[in-house]
């Protein structure tokens, strides 16, 4: 059903400049939500999350994709936005990140670093003095983080 939700919404969000980060569909009680993550180039604001809740609500009820009663949120993915896509683990290079990986990696699970990028198949994150390669298709999560 996301996947539906998705290829409605993509050309909408591509002709304001807006990228979907993620789409969740999840009940919550007797309710249904659909989150949609939405980031643009120098952040996403309340407003604009607001005027497309309300254009993307629309088209989704539209098509009647979802076929029961949902709640709609939109919003900003936040500081420690989920990395998604590959291309991101360049994109965000120099970012702190951290990242969980399935079955651990030299008995690890977890690493938080500087994101030095991607390296073929591999997501490189600095930790103090020592550099980790991760293969891609280790990554169960990767999010940005924050220096606290």
């Amino acid at each position: 059903m996301t996947g539906r939700v998705n290829e409605l919404i993509l050309p909408v969000l591509q002709a304001h400049d807006v990228e979907l980060v993620e789409t969740e569909f999840v009940r919550a009680g007797r309710r249904y939500i659909l989150r949609l993550f939405l980031d643009k180039p120098g952040g996403i604001s309340l407003e604009d999350c607001a005027y497309l809740s309300n254009l993307l609500g629309e088209l989704i009820d539209v098509h009647d994709v979802i076929r029961h009663a949902y709640i709609l949120e939109v919003s900003s993915p936040g500081l420690t936005r989920p990395i998604k896509k590959i291309e991101d683990f360049s994109r965000y290079a120099g970012r702190l990140v951290r990242i969980t990986v399935r079955g651990g990696v030299g008995k690890r699970s977890l690493y938080r670093g500087e994101l030095l990028g991607l390296d073929g198949e591999t997501v490189k994150v600095k930790e103090g003095s020592r550099v980790y390669a991760i293969p891609v298709k280790d990554i169960a999560r990767a999010r940005l983080d924050i220096d606290l």
